[in-house]
């Protein structure tokens, strides 16, 4: 007796799962196969989706990550965390003071998900994902980005109905609307110390986690050919704004020999703020909107600087730079998303949205870019790009 339709879907199901099983075992250790895997998944659901679960799936959203927020307040995360086994919910109320009724109710969304497992009837456990919750960038990151993005986030469309729908070019943007302020994000953050600590460490995390420039593009043929050799006082790279200088340092010790000095510039209290880096790069202490005191380096370099502003305040920045590099010999290497035109992968387009709320600031095209290079007398030698789900650089020389 032949198959029915039903009983040949079911098994050709059945294979597409252990055929996903056997990829993920062949990709998991390679990240680029890996993404590329994930994306034809997520590409898959939503296919598979109707439009009625994704319109539930947008209005249920937030419930879970208010819960999980509860979770990390209460010390719930971190008591089951450290425990290393399963704790009943009564067990965590006396050891962290929450309501068990609380703790249950929070729990249900969570281990739905897959952030806690339910061992027992009101019996809960760690998985990598709480575990991983737990560590310094991430703990920080997501309550940075709850108590600040997702306020902001919140708040963006009563704002913008309120200025007529208008483009965010600038302050007063969703950020100061949500939180009465006149403050930009950064000086806001420097008056509540315990969100500063929690958007530190979710941005040193992100640094580490991610590629550095030059191990993604060349920056042999970029930079170090055609530099000069000759002057030992010859400055190669300055990194513009950056912060205590993970990105400076770790380039010095790719290039250990690389000819010129290295120097590392931001406001005085980062500055102030080092513990440790390299004694070979300067430490400067510098206002990017100022005046810029290193003239006729051979790279200006700034990674992640630009999506912070608007289009106004990167012409200052950039004009500071043009003003110091020496025509034919100086570049400004920019270390940020080049989004496409179209079919932009959902987290740089989620991301450019963030940097709106937040910052008053937005991810930028090609044509973006250009234009905002030219408005400062500059002009593109080369858009280095590996693909669009990942940063690309921009060099670019004086017009």
């Amino acid at each position: 007796m032949g198959s029915t339709p039903e009983s040949s879907i079911g098994f050709r199901i059945t294979a597409l799962a252990k055929d996903i099983d056997a990829l993920y075992n062949d990709v998991s250790q390679d990240e680029t196969f890996r993404k590329e895997l994930f994306g034809v998944i997520q590409g898959a659901m939503a296919k598979v989706e109707s439009p009625m679960e994704t319109i539930w799936r947008m209005i249920m959203s937030p419930h879970a990550s208010s819960a999980l927020m509860v979770m990390i307040r209460s010390g719930v995360l971190t008591n089951l965390v450290a425990a290393g086994k399963p704790k009943t919910s009564k067990e965590l109320a006396e050891s962290t003071g929450a309501s068990e009724t609380l703790i249950v109710r929070m729990m249900r969304p969570l281990t739905a998900l897959g952030i806690f497992y339910e061992a027992d009837v009101y019996t809960y456990e760690a998985t990598p994902i709480s575990r991983l919750l737990t560590a310094p960038p991430l703990f920080g990151g997501y309550q940075f980005m709850f108590d600040l993005a997702a306020r902001s986030l919140t708040n963006m469309p009563r704002f913008l109905e309120r200025t007529g729908f208008k483009h965010v070019d600038g302050p007063p943007g969703p950020f100061q609307d949500s939180n009465n302020t006149e403050d930009l994000m950064f000086p806001y953050l420097m008056k509540h110390p315990d969100m500063m600590s929690n958007f530190n460490a979710f941005m040193a995390g992100s640094l580490e986690t991610r590629p550095d420039w030059f191990q993604k593009f060349d920056a042999q043929s970029i930079i170090l050919d055609g530099a000069n050799k000759d002057d030992p006082d010859a400055v190669l790279l300055v990194d513009v704004a950056g912060g205590e200088g993970h990105d400076v340092e770790a380039f010095k010790k790719e290039f250990p020999n690389a000819p010129g000095r290295l120097v590392l510039q931001d406001l005085p209290p980062v500055i102030d703020n080092i513990k440790q880096l390299d004694a070979a790069i300067l430490r400067q202490k510098h206002d990017m909107f100022d005046e810029q005191p290193v003239k006729g380096s051979r790279a200006y370099y700034m990674r992640n600087i630009f999506h912070d502003w608007p289009n106004e305040r990167c012409v200052d920045i950039m004009k500071r730079i043009a003003d110091a590099m020496t025509k034919g010999y100086s570049k400004l290497i920019i270390f940020e998303w080049i989004l496409a035109a179209r079919d932009v992968p959902l987290y740089p387009a989620l991301l450019d949205v963030n940097m709106m709320a937040l910052l008053n600031g937005r991810e930028r095209t090609k044509q973006e870019w250009t234009e905002l290079l030219e408005a400062a007398g500059l002009k593109v030698s080369k858009f280095h790009m590996i693909g669009p789900e990942e940063e690309g650089l921009i060099e670019a020389e004086l017009a």
